[in-house]
């Protein structure tokens, strides 16, 4: 690994100059620094993040917690987060912590100042138990709305009571909810919000289950044509995502089903992929960016002051219908 001590060797200068110079102290001169960065840069000198966190008390790194790669969504919003980062010359580290592991094999070996955890609920309990979790604090964003934490919630449970009474205003009844979540983990979001739409409606639920996996959208493809040809084919899907709701239309089409004339489809999560189809999808948008943005601004708050009250935020995602509901407008 290259030293300043041997930048500054190389050049002949003292390394004092050669520390001031890469920290961006302004009495070094402009060529003098342009000069050092240079050879820094040819030299293949990278900081030491373990150095940085003991001089300044501050490592300019973060980490994110996601559930899973899968979702488009997680890393649509890995990307908006990672974008605020670097604007603000930080590093991001993206963390799968989809398993429930313990906060000591989620947290990276490398310092950091915060983390970001999104939809990860048993991450951040487990976090908040360990040693570290006065000196390194964590913003909740997602649909989860922790007590113990600061956060940016998007309300999708009354979100998707929008979809259910657009879908059920619209004259359907026999709509399915395509979701991963079985009944003992029902409680709060969007299979809570289907469940009491259907009931106030006097309609029955019912459920299309798949596995979370790394091919959704292959396994969704095959399974609804598995569920359509045992039980029948429903008038309308809600979709727990996007990624399903994509799976699920090509599933469809498969069986010669067409969208939405046989079957009506709503998703969630308003990735772009949703327009790009024959009969683009109706979605509930999250509103990812003002999320990103909202949640970059309470870490930056709560670095400058720890004791600070917790801080909160909850945004609600908007209901996009397009043409995969608009059944009395098909010919």
């Amino acid at each position: 690994m290259v030293t300043q001590e041997q930048i500054a060797q190389k050049l002949g200068i003292s390394r004092q100059l050669v520390t001031f110079a890469l920290a961006g102290y302004p009495q070094v001169s402009k060529a003098s620094r342009e000069r050092i960065l240079a050879a820094a840069k040819k030299m293949g000198y990278r900081p030491n993040p373990h150095a940085r966190a003991l001089k300044k008390g501050r490592t300019s790194i973060i980490a994110l917690w996601i559930p899973d790669q899968i979702s488009s969504h997680y890393t649509r919003v890995a990307r908006e987060l990672n974008h605020l980062a670097k604007q603000a010359k930080h590093e991001l580290i993206v963390t799968d912590v989809g398993n429930d592991r313990s906060a000591e094999q989620v947290l990276s070996h490398v310092p950091m100042d915060g983390v970001f955890a999104v939809d990860a609920p048993n991450a951040v309990r487990a976090h908040l138990q360990s040693a570290t979790s006065r000196a390194i604090p964590v913003i909740s964003l997602g649909a989860h709305r922790p007590t113990k934490t600061d956060y940016v919630q998007v309300d999708l449970q009354a979100g998707a009571g929008e979809a259910m009474q657009h879908l059920i205003s619209s004259g359907f009844r026999r709509i399915v909810h395509a979701t991963f979540e079985r009944k003992e983990k029902s409680g709060t979001g969007r299979r809570l919000a289907y469940e009491q739409a259907m009931r106030q409606a006097g309609l029955k639920p019912e459920f299309f289950y798949y596995p979370l996996s790394e091919q959704q959208r292959p396994i969704v493809r095959q399974s609804i044509q598995e569920y359509v040809q045992k039980h029948g084919c429903p008038e309308a899907i809600f979709c727990h995502s996007d990624d399903v709701a994509i799976g699920i239309y090509r599933g469809l089409r498969d069986l010669n089903l067409r969208v939405p004339q046989d079957v009506a489809l709503v998703g969630c999560d308003g990735i772009q992929d949703t327009e790009y189809l024959e009969s683009p999808i109706t979605t509930l948008m999250q509103p990812v960016e003002e999320m990103c943005a909202t949640a970059w601004q309470f870490l930056l708050q709560r670095l400058e002051n720890p004791d600070m009250q917790r801080q909160h935020k909850v945004l609600k995602p908007e209901l996009v219908i397009r043409e995969s509901t608009r059944r009395s407008l098909q010919a």
